[in-house]
């Protein structure tokens, strides 16, 4: 049985999923489990589970994110309105989606092209010229957040990496969240560097 989630939603799943230390799969398979109990032994959802406390919580992350969505709608068609042109809509556009780099609609298998290639020693060489000049990397600040407080979950540590002020995330103007921390976690280059306990990112041994 496969299960189609809303691109808005998907993130929001996968870092309830990263906090319990289960797969977005696994915690999905939970919550259904556990309606089924409480539809079958005739009690309440929010007694039956503690679940329910993480729905409502849920429910009001929702909320919050479907609210941003709408401000960003309106702040998209206020360039147009103003003459922005395509080039304005579409530099808000990526300012209001985080978005690190272009990538084409659809990805061949294999090995990329070698303008690919190229474009991607271009982007090493710059992060270790900004690494040179004084730019501190998400993952540099993240392991220093832990040896200074110990395991935490992401979201403490996005927090903490914004109130110490040193890493600024490149090309976009919204601050860290813990969404940003756990992939940075979890990216094949760094993710040896971590590891994951009841819900907390520690240093790996």
């Amino acid at each position: 049985m496969a299960i189609r989630v809303d691109p808005r939603r998907l993130s929001l799943l996968k870092e309830l999923a990263a906090a319990e230390g289960l797969r977005p799969g696994q915690l999905v398979q939970r919550w259904v489990e556990e309606r089924l109990d409480a539809e079958r032994s005739g009690r309440p959802m929010a007694g039956a589970s503690p679940a329910g406390p993480r729905v409502a919580e849920l429910e009001s992350t929702l909320a919050a994110i479907s609210a941003r969505i709408d401000e960003v709608t309106r702040r998209l068609q206020a360039v147009e309105a103003s003459g922005g042109g395509e080039a304005g809509s579409r530099a808000a556009s990526e300012s209001a989606e985080n978005a690190r780099t272009r990538e084409p609609s659809t990805r061949r298998r294999g090995r990329p092209p070698r303008a690919s290639r190229g474009q991607a020693a271009a982007a090493r060489s710059a992060r270790a010229a900004a690494s040179r000049n004084g730019h501190v990397g998400l993952h540099d600040e993240i392991i220093a957040v832990i040896r200074e407080r110990g395991p935490s979950t992401a979201a403490e540590l996005a927090t903490a990496i914004r109130e110490r002020g040193r890493y600024q995330p490149p090309r976009s103007a919204k601050p860290l969240d813990a969404a940003t921390v756990n992939s940075r976690v979890s990216n094949p280059v760094y993710r040896a560097r971590f590891r994951r306990a009841e819900g907390r990112i520690g240093l790996a041994e």
